[in-house]
C-alpha cells in the first residue's frame, strides 16, 4: 500500500507544520526549516510545495520525496523521539544535498547517495536544481540492527558521498530505482526478498559481509535478538506479541527469526514468557500497586491467576501469592534464578 501526502492545497502559513508532520510520519522525527538564504536562493518565496510517495518494502519502506531548498534536521531531541533504529540510504534523483554526521560532511548530486543512521544526529541541507524545479530523492529505510557493525560512529560510512556509477553501488542504486518502479506488482514474500537484497548490497557497498541466516556472525545474531527482545517489551503491555510481527520489524523472515533465539539457547516464545513473568514480578513488588493478582495476570497476557500463579511458579519457586507477602512484610524469599 503507498501512502501520499502533499502541501497542495494548503496556505502558505500552514505548509511548513504539515510538511514538518509529513517527514516525522513518512521517515523519521525530523525538524524541517528555511532560512533567508533558502528563500532568496528558491524559485518559492512563500510556503513550501512539497510531497512524499511511500511503500513499505520487506522489513523496510521506500519514499520518494520532493520539496524546495531547505534544512532538515534530525538533532538530540528528534533521536530520542526515535521509536525504532534505522538506516536511510538516500539517492538524489534532482538537485543537491549536502549531508552532514558523525563529524563529516559530503554534497551528493543527481545519481550519488548518502546514507545516515538514525541513532545519532545529522543534517541534510537540500537545494534545488534550478529552472523552477524540486530538488527529488528516492530513500530507502533499512533496519539498523542488520547493519550495525557497519554503520556505527567508528566505521566511517555515514555522510560520505557514493557514486552510482560501478561497482556495488551501481547496483544498489539501480535496485532502489527498479524496486521503487515495480513496487506495485511485487508479493509479500517477493517484498521481504527485496527488501534482504537492498540489505545485503548495502552491507557489501559499505564493506561489511552480506551473509546472514545459518552463517551470521555472532555480532549480527546479537543486535538482532537485541532488536526482536526491545520490541516485545514495547508490545507486551498491548497484548500478544506475535512472531510474524517482531520478524517484520526486525526485518527477517519468522524462520530467521526463530533460529536466531534457537542459537542462543531458547525460543521466541520462551523469551515472551520470560518477560511476561518478570513484568508480573516487578508489578507484585510494587507496594503501592494494590490491584488484585488477576487483574496484573490480566494486564500481562495471562489468561487468568491459575495462569500466572504455574508460570510464576517454575519461574522463581514460589507463587504470586507468596511474593508479594514476602515483599509487603520485609521476607526475604530466596527466588529461584532463570
Amino acid at each position: 500500500m503507498t501512502s501520499y501526502w502533499t502541501t497542495r492545497g494548503l496556505g502558505p502559513a500552514d505548509q511548513m507544520s504539515y510538511w514538518a508532520d509529513v517527514l516525522c510520519q513518512a521517515f523519521t522525527p525530523l525538524a524541517p526549516w528555511r532560512s533567508r538564504d533558502h528563500v532568496e536562493r528558491s524559485f518559492s518565496s512563500s510556503g513550501l510545495p512539497g510531497w512524499v510517495r511511500s511503500a513499505a518494502i520487506g522489513g523496510g519502506n521506500a519514499a520518494e520525496i520532493a520539496s524546495c531548498t531547505q534544512r532538515i534536521d534530525h538533532g538530540k531531541r528528534e533521536v530520542a523521539r526515535a521509536d525504532e533504529d534505522v538506516v536511510f540510504v538516500n539517492l538524489q534523483l534532482d538537485g543537491q544535498c549536502t549531508t552532514t554526521q558523525d563529524g563529516r560532511q559530503c554534497t551528493v548530486s543527481r545519481g550519488e547517495f548518502a546514507i545516515v543512521d538514525s541513532t545519532r544526529p545529522y543534517r541534510l541541507e537540500f537545494v534545488e536544481p534550478g529552472n523552477d524545479e524540486l530538488w527529488r530523492v528516492l530513500s530507502f529505510r533499512l533496519p539498523r540492527p542488520l547493519l550495525a557493525d557497519v554503520v556505527g560512529p567508528s566505521a566511517a560510512t555515514t555522510a560520505r558521498r557514493f557514486s552510482s556509477s560501478s561497482g556495488s553501488a551501481r547496483l544498489l542504486s539501480s535496485l532502489m530505482v527498479e524496486t521503487w518502479q515495480t513496487d506495485s506488482s511485487l508479493q509479500p514474500t517477493e517484498r521481504q526478498m527485496v527488501g534482504a537484497a537492498h540489505v545485503d548490497l548495502l552491507r557489501a557497498v559499505l564493506g561489511g559481509t552480506a551473509e546472514r541466516g545459518a552463517g551470521s556472525s555472532v555480532q549480527t545474531d546479537e543486535v538482532l535478538r537485541v532488536s526482536a527482545v526491545r520490541y516485545i517489551d514495547s508490545r507486551l503491555p498491548f497484548g500478544r506479541v506475535p512472531a510474524t510481527e517482531a520478524a517484520r520489524h526486525v526485518g527477517v523472515s519468522v524462520r530467521t527469526l526463530h533460529a536466531l533465539f534457537e542459537r542462543a539457547g531458547t525460543t521466541f516464545g520462551a523469551v515472551v514468557r520470560e518477560h511476561r513473568v518478570e513484568a508480573c514480578r516487578r508489578e507484585l513488588a510494587d507496594s503501592r500497586d494494590d490491584r488484585s493478582i488477576g487483574a496484573i495476570a490480566a494486564a500481562w497476557g495471562f489468561s487468568d491467576s491459575a495462569h500466572l500463579a504455574k508460570t510464576f511458579r517454575l519461574r522463581f519457586g514460589c507463587s504470586p501469592v507468596e511474593y508479594r507477602a514476602s515483599v509487603r512484610t520485609g521476607e526475604v524469599l530466596q527466588l529461584a534464578q532463570g
